[in-house]
């Protein structure tokens, strides 16, 4: 997912709905930067607009839906009042911010904010403080949730700037370590209470502790007032007897050479972070047998952590979601996406000024198929296309070499400037990609493919244009292929200042060879199956040398037509040169 997309806003909602966190309690109360800004603004343009009737003015609402499905028995009494379908499977839980109900002076404001609006829309005000709140059941307003069954519902947001240290020592009520031991009985603290009470006794009559007692109490004598007798007596204690107290002296230590937290890489204490929160909502820990639902969102879990660890966090994690818990991570790290189960997989994505989602596998025509390649095929490299807004599919390395060097020499901009990832392949398996794109996924894609003449796969490039391009309203997909990639670089180079660069290249890649090759050509034009044959089994070796060259000698260098072509596809609004110049 990229930045700014919606990801900390889609996690914040869910709280807004779930959470009994008090700072959640008071974040329901919408603040105005809380609100689209573009609705804020068209409802100011409305307001000064005279052509448009006061009563006819709509004030913005925010809402936030929540559908809720296989439900256990315990979860479905819970949502019985809160069921949308005839069949009893689907129940949904809203949460709306909205203007008031009665506000009586709704008309007069209207007309005073519409005098304003003379002066401009920005003059207009936004009446934020007449607007409140409501969290209700299925699809009417007045099933109003009830706050008894709200309380069985137990999430926790990690955002993407948790602070792990402040988070991990329990020394305040709303502290993540102090709510884990807190939610145990006190009964099973009885023994720490105990031993706590012996160290205050201890306290008592300590020689040294008794000196500055004596010392503080002779000057609380004399700058005081005196009323009572003992009214400056003073005493050492270690805590408080009660248990709530006494935990919150409790700090954690990691590792077998024991540390405390606030000296901790910021990656080990995220770890011990999130563990701290997977072990809070599941098992004994929740204290609770009224907790039917639970749900952990963690944003960015990928934060100060190790390419490997993310693996491997990513990998195991999923294995705790289960029917009363539901795990939800939101990330920018491809080395998490790999190795997430696919059909959980959603991406978010702009489309124009709208935000979309996407399940990966939504209405993929090859579905197990599909799922089955693509399971053993995403490694955190591929997975960049989940995170890419354009596409470019190649079937072998001599193209991932070089197709990005030939669309940074000729557009001036580099594939990661344009959001766009060069996905290999590694053979002839498009349509698995192909199919994620068709079926709902709308970003561009240029599929670049030999066209293999008197092979067995030489129609695979006129099938994947039936099967892809077909639908023209889309044309988010566009086939572009030839004869083979390192021939049509040979063909259309063979003769003008290209050559050169072709035959310094041949020399690198097969010395002997290519020495003989290049002195045998002469003034003469290349020979282009010639020049094939001898890197038709050197072709990474070729693709390297030539992108060597390419970093320093490339003034002419010419790229084939159906190339550019698929330039002008990803990024239309950028000229494509007929030659490999500085733009």
């Amino acid at each position: 997912m990229e930045n700014n997309i919606g990801k900390t806003n889609l996690l914040e909602a869910l709280g807004l709905v779930f959470s009994q966190e008090i700072n959640i309690f008071k974040k329901r109360s919408l603040e105005i930067d809380d609100i689209n800004y573009s609705v804020i603004q068209q409802f100011k343009k409305d307001v000064a607009n005279e052509n448009i009737k006061l009563e006819e003015i709509k004030f913005p609402e925010v809402r936030v839906e929540v559908s809720m499905t296989d439900f256990n028995d315990d979860q479905e009494a819970i949502v019985g009042d809160w069921f949308t379908n005839k069949e009893l499977t689907e129940a949904k839980l809203t949460y709306l911010f909205r203007i008031r109900e009665g506000w009586k002076k709704k008309s007069e404001w209207l007309q005073k904010q519409r005098e304003l609006g003379k002066k401009g829309h920005t003059f207009v005000d936004f009446p934020i403080k007449e607007y409140e709140y409501y969290i209700y059941g299925g699809d009417e307003l007045a099933n109003k949730a009830d706050f008894y069954f709200l309380k069985m519902f137990k999430i926790e947001l990690l955002d993407a700037l948790r602070d792990a240290r402040r988070e991990l020592t329990a020394s305040g009520e709303y502290r993540l370590l102090y709510k884990i031991l807190v939610n145990r009985d006190e009964d099973k603290y009885s023994d720490i209470k105990e031993a706590l009470s012996l160290l205050n006794k201890k306290l008592d009559g300590h020689a040294e502790l008794e000196d500055i007692k004596r010392q503080i109490k002779e000057y609380l004598d004399k700058i005081s007032l005196y009323e009572n007798e003992g009214d400056n007596s003073i005493n050492f204690i270690f805590t408080s007897p009660e248990v709530a107290e006494i935990l919150k002296k409790f700090g954690m230590v990691y590792g077998c050479e024991p540390i405390g937290v606030e000296r901790n890489g910021l990656g080990r204490n995220n770890l011990l972070y999130i563990s701290l929160i997977l072990s809070h909502l599941t098992g004994e820990s929740v204290g609770s047998n009224y907790t039917f639902f639970r749900l952990i969102g963690i944003e960015e879990p990928e934060s100060h952590l190790h390419p490997h660890l993310q693996k491997h966090l990513s990998k195991n994690i999923k294995d705790e979601a289960r029917k009363d818990l539901q795990v939800i991570l939101t990330s920018h790290s491809p080395y998490i996406a790999s190795k997430l189960d696919l059909e959980n997989t959603h991406i978010l994505y702009r489309d124009g000024d709208t935000i979309k989602s996407h399940n990966v596998l939504k209405d993929v025509k090859t579905g197990e198929e599909t799922k089955r390649y693509l399971k053993k095929f995403l490694d955190a490299t591929n997975s960049m296309m989940f995170f890419a807004r354009k596409i470019i599919l190649v079937e072998g390395i001599a193209e991932e070499l070089l197709i990005p060097r030939f669309f940074e020499l000729n557009t001036g901009n580099t594939l990661e400037k344009i959001g766009c990832s060069l996905i290999n392949v590694r053979g002839l398996a498009f349509k698995h990609f192909l199919e994620i794109i068709r079926s709902g996924y709308f970003i561009k894609c240029v599929v670049f493919t030999d066209r293999d003449t008197g092979k067995k796969t030489e129609n695979r490039a006129v099938d994947l244009q039936n099967e892809y391009e077909k639908e023209k309203d889309l044309i988010m997909i566009k086939i572009c292929s030839k004869e083979t990639f390192e021939k049509d670089l040979i063909e259309i180079n063979k003769s003008c200042s290209g050559k050169k660069i072709l035959l310094d290249v041949i020399q690198k890649t097969r010395p002997i060879n290519g020495k003989t090759l290049s002195e045998v050509t002469g003034n003469n034009n290349i020979e282009v199956d010639k020049y094939f044959e001898e890197i038709k089994d050197y072709k990474s070796e070729f693709a390297y040398d030539l992108l060597y060259e390419l970093q320093s000698n490339y003034a002419d260098f010419n790229i084939p037509e159906y190339i550019k072509e698929g330039f002008k596809h990803i990024h239309p609004n950028e000229k494509v040169k007929g030659t490999a110049n500085k733009s």
